[in-house]
């Protein structure tokens, strides 16, 4: 334990000298010579503006994850802040709105399957998927959209 205090003392000491000897070895304020005032000029510097990105697919732009839904939706759940992004609602629109919906969004959907009574559709876009799960829940529709980078 007392090495330890030893070198920290030490330590503590060497640097309060080499400061000491820095302190001393500078010239006086006095002793120096007076220096030129400089003008500083302007700077004058050009904006670049630059073309916006082009959209890689239909949800993506400019690292801005958008998906679409109905103008009715009960958003319950939301993650689209990164890949794999996805969005839970509830809508009023029947089962062949929301295809139509989502068909005009993203394009022809690539599959089409029922299970448990709920319907997938998958669509491709660049290197993105997207997956869109109907399902019946009382008088409404929930409406899961999944958005994956095949990357």
């Amino acid at each position: 334990m007392r090495v330890k205090q030893a070198v920290k003392h030490f330590t503590l000491l060497s640097i309060m000298a080499i400061g000491v000897s820095a302190c001393s070895a500078t010239p006086d304020i006095e002793e120096q010579p007076a220096q030129a005032s400089t003008v500083v000029e302007p700077i004058i510097e050009e904006m670049l503006i630059e073309e916006p990105e082009e959209a890689i697919s239909a949800v993506i732009n400019n690292d801005v994850i958008d998906i679409p839904v109905f103008e009715d939706a009960q958003i319950f759940a939301e993650f689209s802040d990164a890949l794999p992004a996805v969005i839970n609602y509830f809508t009023k629109a029947s089962e062949s709105q929301v295809i139509d919906f989502y068909q005009q969004a993203f394009g022809e959907a690539y599959t089409q399957e029922r299970k448990r009574d709920r319907l997938t559709l998958k669509y491709q876009e660049g290197e993105e998927t997207m997956r869109v799960v109907i399902s019946q829940q009382n008088k409404k529709r929930q409406v899961d959209v999944i958005i994956e980078s095949n990357m």
